[in-house]
Order: structure tokens, then sequence, then C-alpha cells
């Protein structure tokens, strides 16, 4: 609103400027005041309409020289050498010797002619020594060639000028590249103590002090300027986000990155949104096929099915992929827009384990990666040797190189660049000339290209989730069963091992142990619908109970309309900072219909008893799951189910067979055996690996639950499987489910 205002005052005093003009009339206020707003038409980068206001000055024949000079700043800034130049000149015709000399030598500088810009730098100060700005400029022209000279320039500037607007900048970079960075800190410091809106200033400060482990003061300076805004801005946001994610707090990196992308022009904004260097090559198809307006939807998608940890707000993994197109464009795209090949494959496999250039050779020490590099030749069982330092594939002597090594990707690989052409541009290593055709052939196998083409095959990209110090074992598998308002029930059976998590003291009187848990639940379309996330609490499990290898178990139930999602699952102990996900493909089955029999899926439990409420209860039965599936031989087993849809006869019962089927896996090994079943046993048969026994039952609802007790005494460890089977003896139907679960001594 302000500026709307300043530009309609200018346009009235503009109109009633030509018009007096017209009549060769300009009265000294209506000169002043156009002069003055010329100069902030400058200020604002506004440099058309300073023109315009300092020539409508001019036309009324009031002519000074201090308008001439401010004329040629303004042509100067919309491009126009030629007309700063004569305004210059004039300029000093009428008086202005010095203004208008520094204003030619910013011609000159313009157009990178430093020598004729210095003659007239130097003649500006011969005219007045106190003149700033001239021997400020001066200094310029020796900072990229003559770093010494340049120094002492600005210090001078600094002697006519303590609190210079931006000399203690330039001395800082110049510091930095003598790699000087404490005075380089100091001169930073000053620059911001007596140019305070000086951000460029305040930035590099920060990202020194950053580099010396002073990170609480360059994060307060950073917060600082992002409150108060500025010119690099979007390089603060930059710092902030890669902060954030190296302190593990991945929701205000994501926050950070994104603000730092929406910021940058839509060449760049492309390169972090561009994923063909992480998908496959389906997913890329889909994705160059996909019309223009939908593919920020199909990007969203994308990342979505790649969030690692549900537990979190934020997506880890797209955390990771901006850091990476970040540090590529930061690090390898000196000589090549927007990198050159280390972008592509940092982007693709991440940072590598190790890293060795021909003008830093870094022999390899730790002995994983001697492994790998001696692995990955032999992969090959070409015979090359491996030389600490030095790339294994064959490059000229007289070219730069650099090599990667990526110790677990496919049990180590190495990658070689070169830099052929005395450019930064580094590429593939590529065969050496002459080389046979057979060792063509052979060294093919080992071109960084082909290497990365290979793993991408079988991996579109490498990530390793940091989200959690350690992983923490935990068991857990899904089963739905019929639930309210038509929408099936989907029950995730859980279970921590008691020597797995950490204990945290909570007084003198209680241990517990406190967990996250996090669920989340999307479509066929990667649309969220349904998120969990919260803390749980539980007794600190006794030391005999972790030597028995007990564990905790738990339960979470979602009611949603069947049909296919995408589960991820997460548990994190925030004590010892171990977490793991797990994510899986999930069809929900569809027990809308009120005709077709049915049945649930197979809980297995390792108890069962009938409570009426409680987090475990249904049906009437406390039912404790045995999310690991797996039973110690001493141990009972129970198996229960749900049956949907029986049909009753005209006196309203029903007649219904279970039959279960319980087979071993191990060689000359007895199933396990039926303990307790539900209903009026029909029959048993055994014959070698395999036992079946069948119950009969009549009731009077068409829903029911139907349940067994095993025997696994007489049972050796190995795998088991138990089918169950229902027969509606009045509809003469029959469905069946199975589940598989191991015995361990």
């Amino acid at each position: 609103m302000r500026g709307q205002r300043l530009i309609l005052c200018f346009l009235m005093l503009l109109f009633t400027a030509n018009i007096s003009a017209a009549q060769g009339v300009l009265t000294p206020a209506q000169g002043d005041s156009l002069r003055r707003a010329a100069e902030a038409h400058i200020r604002d980068e506004r440099p058309e309409d300073a023109a315009a206001a300092l020539q409508t000055v001019i036309d009324a024949g009031y002519e000074q020289a201090e308008v001439y000079v401010l004329l040629g700043h303004a042509c100067l800034s919309r491009g126009d050498g030629r007309e700063a130049k004569k305004a210059f000149e004039k300029a000093i015709k009428l008086g202005a010797k010095a203004a208008g000399r520094n204003g030619i030598g910013l011609v000159y500088l313009k157009d990178r002619d430093k020598r004729r810009a210095r003659v007239n730098f130097r003649r500006a100060l011969g005219e007045d020594p106190t003149f700033v700005e001239a021997q400020y400029n001066l200094a310029v022209t020796y900072q990229d060639s003559r770093p010494s000279e340049a120094l002492k320039a600005f210090e001078q500037v600094l002697e006519l000028d303590a609190r210079h607007r931006d000399a203690y900048y330039r001395i800082g970079l110049l510091l930095e590249e003598q790699e000087d960075s404490i005075d380089a800190i100091a001169a930073y410091r000053q620059q911001v103590a007596a140019y305070p809106a000086h951000s460029r200033a305040g930035y590099r400060l920060a990202k020194l002090l950053l580099g010396k482990g002073q990170k609480r003061e360059a994060v307060q300076i950073f917060e600082e300027m992002i409150a108060a805004g500025g010119e690099v801005e979007p390089r603060i946001h930059l710092e902030m986000a890669l902060i954030s994610q190296a302190d593990r707090d991945f929701e205000h990196a994501q926050q950070f990155f994104e603000t730092y992308i929406d910021q940058l022009p839509g060449e760049e904004q492309r390169l972090y949104r561009d994923i063909s260097f992480v998908a496959t090559k389906e997913e890329l198809t889909h994705y160059e096929n996909t019309p223009d307006d939908q593919k920020e939807e199909v990007n969203r998608r994308f990342w979505k099915r790649r969030d690692p940890a549900p537990l979190s707000a934020s997506n880890e993994r797209l955390v990771e992929h901006y850091r990476r197109v970040a540090h590529a464009r930061q690090h390898f795209a000196q000589a090549a827009f927007p990198w050159d090949d280390r972008g592509g494959v940092y982007i693709r496999l991440g940072h590598p384990d190790h890293v060795s250039r021909s003008s830093d050779i870094q022999a390899e020490l730790d002995p994983y990666i001697q492994d790998a590099r001696t692995n990955f030749i032999n992969r090959f069982r070409i015979g090359l040797r491996v030389h600490p330092g030095l790339p294994m594939f064959p490059v000229r002597t007289d070219v730069r190189w650099e090599y990667w090594v990526y110790a677990d990707i496919d049990g180590g690989t190495e990658i070689t660049f070169v830099s052929e052409h005395g450019n930064r541009r580094y590429v593939f290593a590529p065969v050496p000339r002459g080389s046979s055709m057979s060792l063509t052939t052979e060294l093919m196998k080992l071109h960084g290209r082909v290497i990365v083409d290979q793993i991408a095959v079988k991996q579109a990209s490498i990530y390793a989730p940091d989200f959690a110090d350690l992983p923490i074992d935990f068991h857990y598998y899904p089963a739905s069963y019929r639930g309210p308002e038509d929408k099936t029930r989907l029950e995730i059976y859980y279970g921590l091992p008691a020597s797995e998590v950490v204990r945290l003291n909570v007084d003198e009187k209680t241990d517990l142990l406190v967990l996250g848990r996090g669920l989340a639940i999307f479509d066929s379309l990667w649309n969220e619908v349904h998120r969990v996330q919260d803390q749980i609490v539980f007794q600190v499990p006794t030391d005999q109970q972790i030597e028995k290898g007990a564990f905790i178990p738990g339960i979470l139930p979602v009611d949603l309309p069947p049909g296919p999602y995408h589960m991820a699952f997460q548990v994190q102990d925030f004590s010892s900072g171990k977490s793991q996900v797990y994510q899986q493909e999930i069809l929900l089955e569809d027990y809308r219909g009120r005709e077709a029999l049915q049945i649930s899926d197979i809980e297995l439990a390792f108890s069962m008893a009938p409570v009426e409420e409680g987090p475990f209860v249904k049906q009437g039965l406390e039912i404790i799951p045995m999310s690991s599936r797996a039973f110690r031989d001493d141990q009972n087993a129970f198996v229960y189910f749900e049956i949907y849809n029986l049909r009753r006869d005209e006196f309203g019962q029903t007649q219904y067979r279970v039959e279960y089927k319980l087979r071993s896996y191990e060689e000359r090994s007895v199933p396990a055996r039926v303990l307790h079943g539900f209903g009026r046993l029909f029959r048993i048969s055994e014959q070698g690996q395999e036992v079946v026994i069948a119950y009969e039952q009549t009731g009077e609802k068409q829903d029911e639950v139907a349940y067994v007790e095993l025997d696994l005494t007489r049972t050796r460890p190995g795998g088991q499987k138990v089918q169950v089977a229902v027969i509606d003896l009045l509809a003469n139907k029959k469905v069946s489910k199975e589940i598989r679960f191991e015995i361990i001594p």
C-alpha cells in the first residue's frame, strides 16, 4: 500500500512537472522533489522511473551536476552504459568531478574493463581523497586477482568510514579465501555490528561458526535472520534444514527444506521435485506419461510410499532426498548443470563410505572398507590389484580422479570418476584408449555407469533409515474380522521381547517402559485413511521374565472399508532411541455379505480365558496374541477364528463342522495335537506328519466363534501349519484358511 501511494504521488508530481516543463518553468522545489523521487526509485531498483523523473528535470532546464550523476546511475542500473557515461561526463563538466569519474569507473567495471575502471576511481580520489565510494570501488577491482591489494584498499575504506556498509564483509571474504577463519569471523562480526542489515555478513558469520562447532550461536544468528528476512533468506533456510536433519528434527528439517525450495527459481525447484534418480523404471515411465496437471499428485504418492516412519509427521526419506540434491548442487555443479556424474550417483546411492582423490589420497584403514574393495574386484574376476588409496579402474596419470566406495552395496562397490579436460567436471572414468577388445569388455563391467545401472535395476535408490540409533526387534502380524457398519476390522498384533526394551526409572518405586507406537494406513492411491500416534507405558519385566524370553503383547485395532491398503507400523523406545518400522500391503476381506459362508483370519494366542472387558477381549474371550507366531515346546497354543453367515433351518438351528488339519514341516516330527476343541468330536485321523480332527456343532446364531487348544509338548522344534475348514451342513458350503507358526526349543 505504501509503495502504491509513493507511485501515485510520483505520477502526480511528474504530471505537474511536465506541465511546468511545457511552460518552460520548473521551480527549485519541484526540481528537488523530482530528484529525491529519482533517488528513491534507484534505491528501489526502479531505474526507468528514476530516469524519467530526472529527464523531466533536465528538459525543464534545471541542470545540476548531481542530477546528471543520478541520471548516470539510473542508466547504469537499467543496463545502458553508453547513456550512463554521457551523463557522468556531463556531471564532470558541471563540476561533480569526483562523482562523475567514480560513475565512469563503474561503467567500465560493469564492462569488465578493470584497468580503465581503476584509472577513473583513482582520478575520483585525486579530486576528493575522502570519497569513500571511489575507494571502495577501487578495492573491488582488486578483489578477484590481487587479494593482498584488495585487503589494503578495503582497510583504507574503513579509515574513511569505520561503519561502512560492506567493507568488513569484503575483508571477511578475502580472509576466508586465505583460510584465516578466525580473522574472517572477527570481520563479519564487525560488519554486523556496524551495519546490522547486512544479511550476507551474518550468513557467512554463522556458516563459519557452524564449521567450528559453535552451533548454538550459529543457529541463533540464522533464526534472527529468518525473522528479519533478507536477500539470503533461502540459503538460511537450507542451512537450518541441514542442521535440523543432523539433529534428527526431521519435521522442522522438512519445513525448512520446503520453504527453501519454494523460494528458488522454477528450474531449481524442478531439480528437487525430480524423481528420476530415485524411481524405478516403471514408476518413472508412469510419471513421464502423466499429464502435467496431475504430476504433483503422482509425486506426492511416490514419496508417501517411501515414508519410513509413520510415528513422525515428516517424511524422513524425502528429507534425505532434499539433502542429497542440495549437496549435489553445492559440490558437484561447478562445471556442469545441474551437476556432473558424481551428483547423480550421490542422489541415488547417498554418501559414500570412503572417498580418495588424486589431490587428497586416502588409503583405506578400516578393514570393512578394505574387504569391500576386495569383494568388489573378486566379484568380477578381473585381474586387477587393489592398491590402497588408488582407484582399481585404470585411469591416465595426467587426469584428476576420485573414487567412491560403498561398502554395503552388493558386499562392496567402487565407482571411479575423472576430470580430463582441466575443468572441474567429473565423469565416469572411461576405458583407456587403445585397450584390446577383450580388456575393454572386461573393464566395462567396472565402468561406473554400468555399475550404477545394475544397482538401479535391483533397487532404484539406496537409503538406510536414520531416524533411530538402533533397530528394535519386535514381532507383528495382521488379521481381519467383520467390523461394525459394514466395515472390516483390522487387528494388528505385536509383541516386544522384554530383553529389547530399555528400562526408564520413573521414581524410586516404579520402573516403567515408555514406548511410542505409530500406525499409518493408506489406500491404493496413497491417500492417508488412518493414522494413530500415541505412547504406551508398561511395567518393566523382571529379570526372570527376560531370561525366559517373555515379551510385551499389544494390539492395534482399526475399522476400515474392505479393499487394498498400504500399512506402516512403527514402535519406538524413547529412552534408547531404538525404533523399527514394518511396511506391508494388506487386502482387507469384504465381510459385508450376509449370504455366503465366510470365516475370519486366524489368530494365534498363548492364552485364552473368559473375560468381560479388556484390550484383548473379543466375543467374551481374552485372547493374548502370540505376535511372533513362535511357541516354546513347553507351551500350549490357541487357534481362534470367527464364522459368519451360517444357514439356519426352519427351527432356527445351525449345523456345521469345523476341521483342523495340523501338519509338521520337519521330517520325522509329529504335528501339534488338539487338547480341547469346541463342539462334539466327530473324527480324528493321523497319518505321518499330519493330524486331522473334526468337531460338529449346532447353534442358534448365524455368526459363531471357534477355537482349539494345541499341545506342543511332543512336537519337535520347527515349522507347523494349521488349516481350519468350516462346512455348513445345511447349505453344503465349505470355506477354509490357514496359518503357519514355529515351535522353538
